[in-house]
């Protein structure tokens, strides 16, 4: 690893729905989960509206004393939600009016030709 690159762990569910994600950083771990409400707790450094549904919330941890209660109840909660709030997201994502016609050319099919 060369200095200066950012190393990210992130842990997801069989649907690939990302629940959280961890950056290591020189002096403490940047901690970034998802969940469907903003949290508001000391901890808590920062929360970015990441989609319509989903809000995620920076924390830092500086010491392995830090990693419990309220800490690893909001990943569990990351975790209990992710699949659901993605499920939203999927459904909420209009799709493009084209997609249709371009799926099917790209598989090959074609619309019968009328020859005159």
């Amino acid at each position: 690893m060369t200095a200066g690159t950012t190393t990210e762990a992130a842990l997801t569910r069989e649907l690939k729905a990302c629940y959280f994600f961890v950056r290591p950083k020189r002096n403490y771990l940047e901690v970034v989960f998802f969940i469907g409400r903003v949290v508001k707790a000391p901890q808590i450094r920062t929360v970015v509206e990441s989609s319509k549904v989903k809000r995620a919330h920076v924390i830092r941890i500086t010491h392995r004393d830090e990693v419990e209660s309220p800490v690893t109840d909001w990943l569990r909660e990351a975790y209990d939600v992710s699949e659901a709030l993605s499920a939203k997201s999927a459904t909420q994502r209009k799709p493009p009016s084209h997609s249709v016609a371009r799926e099917k050319r790209r598989k090959g099919y074609s619309s019968p030709r009328i020859s005159r």
